[in-house]
């Protein structure tokens, strides 16, 4: 055998044996721990910025305008962070949660309910509409959480473990349960 050969044979060997799919679930672990790191680094940031700001326009401007100012950002940074961990929650669990997803929206929904009330500027229809929206996105939330395959799968397990059990007491007295129980007449 060649040189070459014995390489080529080594080379096929390299690649018959090749995990492809942990080598892609090392690598995306790699890009979401980078990931993460950066979603934390904007979080600060965002958080310093919002202090920033809301200290800027208290010192600067009317108290109304700076308290509709300061509360378009918070709620803005609670949106992110709804975002962010529904994010979070898909690189731990590798599947991405409905509710998580249905709380940052509601909270957007929320958000431009409140500013719209506070500014005077939605109209009876579009604050209708939100409601509407804001209404069917809480029913598909409780649904999530109803219907969920995570709940089902906690609850049946203590149900299933309480049918297989044995009373102690029948156990202890090696019986089955309810025989030879006293009766008054």
């Amino acid at each position: 055998m060649t040189n070459q050969s014995m390489r080529r044979r080594r080379l096929l060997d390299l690649w018959q044996h090749f995990e492809a799919l942990a080598f892609f679930n090392q690598v995306m672990d790699g890009f979401f721990k980078l990931l993460i790191f950066f979603v934390v680094l904007v979080l600060a940031i965002g958080l310093v910025r919002l202090f920033w700001d809301v200290w800027k326009v208290m010192a600067g401007q009317e108290l109304k305008q700076a308290f509709g100012h300061t509360v378009t950002n918070l709620l803005t940074f609670f949106i992110i962070l709804e975002l962010f961990k529904s994010l979070v929650e898909y690189f731990r669990e590798h599947r991405l949660k409905l509710t998580f997803i249905i709380d940052a929206t509601l909270v957007f929904i929320l958000r431009e309910v409140m500013i719209g009330l506070y500014q005077h500027q939605s109209s009876p229809a579009h604050l209708a509409a939100l409601a509407l929206m804001a209404l069917v996105l809480g029913a598909v939330r409780t649904l999530a959480i109803v219907y969920s395959p995570m709940e089902h799968s906690l609850l049946d397990k203590p149900q299933q473990s309480q049918r297989n059990a044995i009373p102690p007491i029948a156990e202890q007295a090696g019986r089955q349960p309810g025989a030879g129980a006293l009766t008054v007449q």
